[in-house]
């Protein structure tokens, strides 16, 4: 993919989201997170969400340690540096304080509908084994700060981009916790600042990059990724 004229007027990233503008839709309006947003999601399909969601914690960790020794700008680094630890603190306390909250007070539905999900060591659901396998690749094979950050954006850019289209036509302040605390921990001054950095990354990268082809093939791959994640937690029964 050559960096055209339009660049100057769009941007290398806005031209990425023309060039696949219908998966990306599709990946922020997705009935999962419109029916979270909504606060209908039934309990068990939130429940397999974070339960296949907390496996990406700890190798998550591992992609932030890649990203920062392929970032060759320090001040980038450090911002790179900060997101480990929001992760780690108020993103990995969601996770427990909400999970925890479902099996109290739903612990009859999740038990018929995802018992599987109620084991100690719960299972990958094959769509998100495929993810975490590529996760894997750029935590610990990946050499490319520009696949790094491709991927960093664009799942970035989707979870911004589901709570900014619920907000268009919801009032998201009186959500139960269970829904409203995931959807703060995405939204709001810090994390667009957050997404804006990563775009910026990205824009600087591609401007000095041999094969923008190739971060648009990440672009594409990142979306896909999401969306079959999404499918796999909402339509799972068992």
């Amino acid at each position: 993919m050559k960096i055209n004229n339009l660049h100057r007027i769009m941007g290398f990233v806005e031209q990425l989201l023309e060039r696949f503008n219908e998966k990306f839709q599709a990946s922020v309006s997705h009935p999962l997170t419109n029916e979270l947003c909504d606060g209908t999601l039934p309990d068990h399909i939130l429940y397999t969400y974070l339960v296949q969601d907390l496996k990406f914690v700890e190798i998550g960790l591992r992609f932030f340690g890649n990203a920062l020794a392929r970032c060759e700008v320090p001040a980038a680094s450090v911002t790179l540096g900060k997101q480990i630890g929001f992760i780690s603190n108020f993103e990995y306390s969601y996770f427990v304080n909400c999970m925890n909250q479902l099996r109290e007070e739903s612990g009859e539905q999740l038990n018929r509908y995802v018992p599987l999900m109620l084991k100690e060591t719960p299972p990958a659901l094959p769509a998100v084994q495929k993810y975490l396998d590529v996760l894997h690749y750029l935590a610990c094979d990946s050499r490319s700060y520009e696949e790094l950050i491709t991927f960093l954006y664009v799942l970035e850019k989707c979870y911004l981009g589901w709570v900014v289209h619920n907000t268009k036509t919801k009032d998201l302040s009186r959500l139960q916790y269970k829904h409203k605390e995931w959807v703060d921990l995405h939204y709001g001054p810090d994390f667009e600042a957050w997404v804006e950095f990563l775009r910026g990354e990205l824009e600087r990268v591609a401007a000095i990059s041999e094969d923008t082809e190739k971060i648009a093939h990440w672009f594409e791959k990142t979306i896909d990724l999401e969306i079959e994640f999404f499918d796999a937690c909402y339509f799972y029964k068992g």
